[in-house]
């Protein structure tokens, strides 16, 4: 029987003693290749199969979202970690916004979280270079049907940004409205949500928990964050535990939310048809998320169940 074989990953560096470390501690695991700059980076990539590109941010000449966007680009099947010591918010927020990535790492690194995050992104990063399962949409069985039409779900507890949603989005989708974590997940159970646009906050409560327990049981929908830019630590536990697809700034500028909106909307239905898109947007080990699911939670997502089959754990 053949043995399987190793996940490939470059990691990139400025500092040679962080990537003589790095060879050394996944050396066994992995194939490992390593590169000092975004420039020897993408001269690597150009003739190896890479799976995953752990990079970090500060490096002179091209920064690591500046790289990422170009993996991103060119090798969009490549998963994308960043890695950095550093809490610059404009990094993580382009990190998503223009890079995509999987994870986000913070230096001095805890070796259990990058570890697990690095076999979470080896796994999606294997799956990414197989033919892609077909995927049946919900309710298509037996017949040619195209991916139902799905709507937004707005979460915010704001009249003023509500208004500026709608506005942006207009007629084009169909946007339903929620003020609670509860009332989402009744709408959620009730209609076909392609992507949710919520903040971090709703009515006092903390929505990590809801977007979350989305992501690790219905992944294909696909979420923009609206931000105000006040808490980098919040922004990277949001991208690491619930897999925001995008971040929109506050004050809100329709024309920006909109293509954010059209982008994740574009990524849903990718996700209709391609397990290995499913795979990249759901949360599992390397969440950090210690805290239990709110009874509450669960009792919805049972519910959502039953319209969501396709993406139930």
């Amino acid at each position: 029987m053949t043995a399987p074989q190793k996940a490939r990953i470059l990691f990139v560096d400025d500092e040679e003693r962080i990537i003589n470390l790095l060879r050394v501690m996944f050396r066994n695991t992995y194939e490992v290749f390593t590169a000092s700059s975004g420039a020897q980076a993408l001269e690597i990539l150009r003739h190896e199969r890479i799976d995953v590109i752990v990079s970090d941010q500060r490096m002179p000449g091209m920064t690591g979202v500046q790289l990422l966007a170009k993996v991103c680009q060119h090798w969009p099947h490549t998963v994308r970690v960043l890695l950095t010591g550093y809490a610059d918010q404009e990094a993580i927020l382009g990190s998503v916004n223009d890079g995509q990535i999987f994870r986000y790492l913070t230096k001095p690194w805890d070796q259990d979280a990058i570890r697990t995050t690095l076999a979470d992104a080896a796994e999606v990063g294997q799956m990414q270079s197989r033919p892609a399962p077909i995927v049946t949409p919900p309710g298509s069985a037996g017949r040619a049907a195209a991916a139902p039409v799905a709507g937004v779900l707005l979460l915010d507890d704001s009249e003023d940004d509500c208004a500026l949603v709608r506005q942006a989005l207009g007629a084009e989708q169909t946007v339903y409205r929620a003020d609670s974590v509860a009332g989402a997940l009744q709408l959620l159970a009730r209609h076909a949500i392609g992507v949710m646009v919520c903040e971090a906050r709703v009515g006092g409560v903390d929505t990590g928990q809801l977007l979350h327990a989305l992501k690790t049981h219905f992944p294909a929908l696909i979420t923009v964050m609206l931000t105000d830019h006040t808490d980098a630590d919040e922004v990277v536990r949001l991208i690491n535990q619930a897999r925001i697809y995008r971040f929109a700034s506050k004050p809100i500028r329709p024309a920006v939310l909109s293509l954010a909106v059209s982008a994740a909307m574009k990524e849903h239905l990718r996700c209709l048809g391609d397990a290995r898109h499913v795979a990249l947007h759901r949360t599992v080990r390397a969440s950090g998320l210690d805290t239990p699911v709110p009874s509450g939670i669960l009792q919805g997502l049972k519910a959502m169940t039953a319209r969501w089959r396709l993406f139930s754990a």
